[in-house]
């Protein structure tokens, strides 16, 4: 009766283990609708534009005011007729130049912007620019979790701004539809990276847009073991600006198996599609 009754608690104990084994595993996917970050050719400077089905087009920072007229060549390629919502990682002109022309020419509903930069806007004024269009202000504190259609867009702001380094007010967005994720870092250097992955511990991601165009003062030995990323962006090339190629960073990608692509070539955008199970690539040519 014993040998009976200890044979159903060990039957029972390893029914556990093989439960809690399970939860551990990463949940199958099954193929949902695409959804399509636009990485804008404009050399130096941030202009992408997210397209997720059910939800609309947003802008995720706007390049330089120079670079108006590729952003506007893509946007019209891809049939946008309105903005659901222009995202601002910080006010540099590099990543802000362009929400004005954005408003006017494409009927913008919101501007997200962080709640607690108040370092960086001092050329660009984006909240008199919303206000002055009538388009909503919505003033981000870090923490928040947006839900698009299918797709969450998480939030996360340093908790103190750093008046010093006004790169180090970035924005960060993490773009996650089904198993995969992309991780838009703004101008993130070393000294924000570290706060950031002191506060996370899930920060894997498919797609990484490096910090700060690439240079050596971004992407840190520890943000790449942690995100792990298939394909990184760097939102520069040589021509325009050397240290977005910067040796010991493209040695670094390299030692993680890391696939890169530049602000360079004849490419309107690189697109970057996801089902939810994977993420492909795809060159966006101006006349095809």
């Amino acid at each position: 009766m014993k040998k009976m009754k200890w044979g159903i608690i060990g039957i029972l104990i390893m029914t556990v283990f093989v439960f809690v084994g399970c939860g551990k595993e990463k949940k199958e996917q099954n193929p949902m609708e695409e959804i399509t970050l636009s990485f804008i050719n404009i050399g130096k400077g941030d202009a992408f534009l997210l397209e997720i089905p059910n939800a609309g087009f947003y802008m995720c920072d706007t390049g330089k005011k120079e670079d108006w007229d590729q952003i506007n060549k893509l946007l019209k390629k891809k049939g946008v007729k309105e903005l659901e919502g222009i995202f601002v990682s910080h006010g540099h002109k590099d990543h802000a130049g362009n929400v004005e022309a954005l408003i006017q020419e494409y009927p913008t509903k919101a501007v997200y912007i962080s709640g607690k930069d108040t370092v960086s806007y001092k050329k660009i004024d984006v909240c008199a620019i919303a206000e002055e269009a009538g388009v909503e202000l919505k003033k981000m504190q870090g923490g928040e979790k947006l839900h698009f259609g299918e797709t969450e867009i998480q939030v996360w702001i340093p908790e103190k701004p750093d008046k010093k380094n006004e790169n180090n007010n970035s924005m960060v967005l993490r773009v996650n539809h089904g198993n995969t994720s992309w991780l838009l870092t703004g101008d993130m250097e070393k000294e924000e990276e570290a706060i950031y992955l002191s506060e996370h511990t899930n920060i894997e991601a498919d797609v990484l847009k490096l910090g700060h165009h690439g240079e050596d003062d971004a992407t840190s030995v520890a943000l790449l073991s942690r995100v792990k990323p298939q394909y990184g962006i760097i939102t520069g090339n040589e021509e325009e600006n050397p240290d977005s190629v910067d040796p010991k960073i493209a040695a670094r990608l390299k030692a993680y198996g890391v696939e890169v692509f530049y602000s360079e070539g004849e490419q309107l955008a690189v697109d970057f599609i996801s089902d939810g199970t994977a993420t492909k690539i795809k060159e966006v040519m101006e006349n095809k």
